[in-house]
């Protein structure tokens, strides 16, 4: 089914804003997060308690996202195998590492679930202290992630697969149009042309 993105701004769009406020209030979706909890964000920022101990930061990973993003929570890094092949790493940003298991901060998001988009709004899921700072995989910036490392044989065929928690740090924030452009006229580096070569093989499996 076609999909058409909608986004609501101006004054112009006032009757529509106040049908999607009362929607949100018919069904409860939460607003403000309580003062424990942005205390606790706080104070897990500043003094994280569940960093991994696995360095992998030597590895030049790169987000792609909206150019206005902040709360980065997926970065990765293309490489050809010497033996063939390629190997792909997938890291997400751990946000779990920020969190004391039964403290409010994981009661909330318990109780949020996942971060709600709305046209005229986003209801986070963690605070954006959290989100958009501390375990957002900004460039430049160590950070700790869940990392997939996939390796694929010369055909895209998946061959092994890792899972570790590690600390990462991204090089570059790069955005969808940038990237495509990158591609599409021969400029993109090794790592970002690589989506595409691994992309039709995949698309051929």
């Amino acid at each position: 089914m076609p999909r058409r993105h909608l986004r609501v701004t101006g004054a112009a769009q006032a009757p529509l804003g106040a049908l999607l406020r009362e929607l949100r209030t018919t069904l409860d979706v939460p607003g403000e997060f309580p003062a424990e909890v942005l205390a606790e964000a706080e104070q897990a920022a500043a003094e994280p308690s569940g960093l991994p101990t696995r360095d992998e930061t030597a590895v030049p990973f790169f987000t792609i996202d909206p150019p206005t993003s902040t709360d980065l929570d997926q970065a990765m890094h293309l490489s050809r195998r010497p033996g063939g092949g390629f190997r792909v790493r997938y890291a997400i940003a751990d946000v779990a590492a920020f969190v004391r298991p039964g403290g409010a901060l994981d009661a909330e998001a318990h109780r949020r679930v996942t971060t709600l988009y709305f046209p005229d709004t986003r209801v986070p899921l963690h605070p954006t202290v959290l989100s958009e700072v501390a375990a957002s995989l900004l460039p430049d910036q160590v950070r700790p992630a869940v990392l997939w490392t996939i390796d694929l044989d010369a055909d895209g065929r998946t061959e092994t697969t890792d899972v570790v928690r590690a600390l990462v740090r991204s090089r570059a924030k790069l955005d969808y149009a940038g990237v495509q452009r990158a591609v599409d006229d021969g400029s993109a580096e090794e790592p970002v042309a690589l989506l595409a070569d691994i992309g039709r093989l995949r698309e051929a499996l």
